[in-house]
């Protein structure tokens, strides 16, 4: 035998839920005369009726004259940017809207990075100048422009280490 406290708690009604929205919505404020009413039947018309799907569109072609409108529409935006006839910012916009590769922007970033780089030394001074040269020579085979500024540096830490017993001896002992 079911009593009503062994039942699970049913869903609130879809008028109640519509009522609760327009009072979210519009405190204090009746809801229009029939308001609830041609809501809810909206929505119950909506859910019997068997939903198509939109047809899809074919997809376009894009023949010789469309791939050569395209990049003039780009070349023109990056000129005007360039020339600062536009700013690059709404180039990129018109050409994001119109399904376009954006801007080619040179960019200076300032990057903090942590780098732990092993190097033989006496020193802990030697050990960063050291590291620091390391760096400077690891870098300086790339193609990009990048500068050091090791002025600015923060030399956080120098932890030594085991003794090196693969190194020559000094130029000065030999």
């Amino acid at each position: 035998m079911s009593t009503a406290d062994n039942h699970e708690p049913r869903p609130a009604s879809l008028e109640t839920v519509l009522r609760d929205a327009w009072d979210a919505f519009h405190p204090g404020q009746p809801a229009p005369l029939g308001w609830l009413t041609h809501t809810t039947d909206r929505i119950h018309d909506h859910l019997r009726t068997p939903q198509q799907s939109a047809p899809t569109a074919p997809p376009v072609a894009i023949d010789g004259r469309s791939v050569a409108l395209r990049r003039q529409v780009w070349q023109t935006l990056r000129d005007a940017a360039a020339e600062h006839d536009i700013a690059p910012d709404a180039a990129d916009r018109i050409l994001h809207a119109l399904d376009l590769p954006g801007l080619l922007r040179r960019w200076q970033v300032r990057l903090t990075v942590p780098v732990t780089v092993e190097v033989t030394a006496t020193s802990r001074d030697d050990a960063v100048e050291a590291a620091e040269d390391a760096i400077d020579a690891a870098l300086s085979g790339t193609d990009h422009d990048t500068h050091l500024d090791w002025d600015n540096t923060a030399r956080d830490n120098a932890t030594p280490g085991d003794i090196d017993t693969t190194t020559d001896t000094p130029a000065g002992l030999r």
